[in-house]
Parts: structure tokens; sequence; C-alpha cells
């Protein structure tokens, strides 16, 4: 009962500070230098600008029909989260509505309204919930058709980006870019807990040489696969090793002292999950 209890209130709160992120972007960086960064919350910065309707009427009467959507895809636990959050920020950028908005350059107010933004976002995703509007679509893109959320949310909001460019200037809808990238970005690296990976593919007649390498000096772990050449059909061992993204040129430099020759695969990794990764990185 005790874990339950503490799992809802962390739950709750993430929900709540997410939110109110988010409104505090949109009130304070955004509507007051017509950024459009994308989905309802561009929406409403476009429709207040145009016809002088409130941000917050617009995000509550918007979320409805797609909470329809939610509950549908996404399941009853999410679509309650979502409900309680899409209620929650017309109400929080209404109550914020009094804060004296930010009156620097626009690019500021880009690079930051897009920080917080994103960051509010990435908050509600990573408990299972959003603000509703078009984080339900993106939502549903993740989960059916395995979209990153963060390009989730730059396809999506990109779409409604483009009005920035129609209905008022070009270097609005530049700012308007650059917030939704920085946005994009923050997802992820919200959703990823800020811990960004490489994963390395490693062929080479060296082997065991290399597996010393990066097992003993650098105190990585790596895995031995299975492989065979197509064109030689030789069996051949490929080593996969994971490893905290500042680590990546010593792990080059090990591998080219060893050998110089072995073919070497290096991509993003998202996230890592187990086998004492969380204690890895700390010791790193």
């Amino acid at each position: 009962m005790k874990n339950i209890n503490k799992e809802y209130f962390y739950n709750l709160f993430a929900m709540i500070l997410g939110t109110f992120l988010i409104a505090f972007g949109i009130n304070i960086f955004f509507i007051p230098f017509e950024i459009v960064s994308g989905g309802m919350n561009g929406v409403s910065v476009l429709l207040y600008h145009l016809f002088g309707i409130s941000a917050d009427i617009t995000l509550l009467v918007s979320n409805f029909p797609l909470l329809l959507l939610s509950l549908l895809f996404l399941g009853k636990k999410y679509t309650l989260n979502t409900v309680f959050c899409s209620f929650l920020l017309p109400v929080f950028v209404k109550f914020i509505s009094f804060i004296k908005p930010f009156e620097g350059d626009a690019i500021l107010a880009a690079i930051f309204g897009g920080l917080l933004t994103g960051a509010g976002i990435g908050i509600a995703f990573r408990v299972g919930a959003s603000t509703g509007g078009t984080a339900i679509i993106q939502q549903i893109l993740h989960d059916y058709l395995k979209v990153p959320l963060g390009t989730a949310v730059v396809i999506i909001d990109g779409l409604v980006l483009m009005s920035a460019f129609i209905f008022f200037d070009v270097s609005t809808g530049l700012y308007s870019l650059i917030s939704l990238f920085i946005i994009g970005k923050m997802v992820d690296i919200v959703q990823s807990g800020g811990r960004p990976a490489k994963t390395c593919f490693i062929i080479s007649e060296k082997t065991e040489e290399l597996i010393y390498e990066l097992t003993i000096p650098l105190y990585l772990g790596v895995t031995i696969l299975d492989g065979k050449g197509a064109f030689s059909r030789k069996d051949k061992d490929v080593l996969l090793c994971t490893f905290p993204e500042k680590t990546i040129v010593a792990v080059k430099k090990a591998i080219y002292k060893i050998d110089p020759k072995a073919f070497c695969i290096i991509v993003d990794t998202r996230e890592v999950l187990g086998n004492r990764w969380g204690n890895f990185i700390q010791n790193k």
C-alpha cells in the first residue's frame, strides 16, 4: 500500500509540474512573441493573435474530441491522466496570465520557451500522461508505429508550425521552428532520463584483445554475438558494447590501439535499462 501511494503521489506531482511548465512557457514566452510551437499550444497562440480568443479557452475546448481517440487507442488509465492534465493546463494558463511576460529578444523566448515546454511535455509523457490535444496523436504514433516521441512531436507540430509562416512573417516562423526543435530534443532527453549512451558493434580479427581492452581498463560490458560474412561465408564474432556518451573517445582509441583495421559501427542509444547500468554510469 505504501509503494502504491508513493507511486501515485509521484505521478500526480509529475503531471502537475509538467503541466505548469507548459503553461508557463506558453504565457511567458510564446504568446508575447507569436511563437507557434506546434500542437494545440501553437493553435491557441495563433487564434489568440488572429481572433483574440483566450488561449485557455482554446486549449480547454479543443481537447474533447481527442479524448475519445485517447480512450479508444491509449486506454482508460492514460485517458484519465490526460483528462486531468488537459483540464489543468488551461487553468494554469489562466492563472499565470497575471505574471509579466518576457520582454527580451525573440530568440531567447524561442529557446527558453522551448526548453520549458519540452521539459513539461516529457515529464507528463514519462508518467504515462499528456496534456491532451495533439499530444494524444503523438502518443498513438509512438505506441502503435514505434515513432520516437521527439520525432512524433516534430511531425505533428510541424504541420501547425506552417501557420506561423502563413499568418505571421518569416522571422516568427523561424523562431517557432527553433522552439519546436528544442521541444523535440527536450522531450527525448526527459524520456531517456537525460543519460545518452552509445552502442558499438565491432568486427575484428583480434576479438580477445579487444575484449580485454574494453572490459579491464575501461570497465565496460561486452557481449559476443555470432556473425557470418555474406561474401566469405566465414563465421565471425561481433562484439556488442554499450557505454555512456562521454566515453566514446576512449572507446575509439582503445579499438584503434588494438586493431586499426577493425570494422566498427557506433550508433545512438536512446535509453538503457537493467544489468546494473544505473550503478555503472554513476561510477564513471
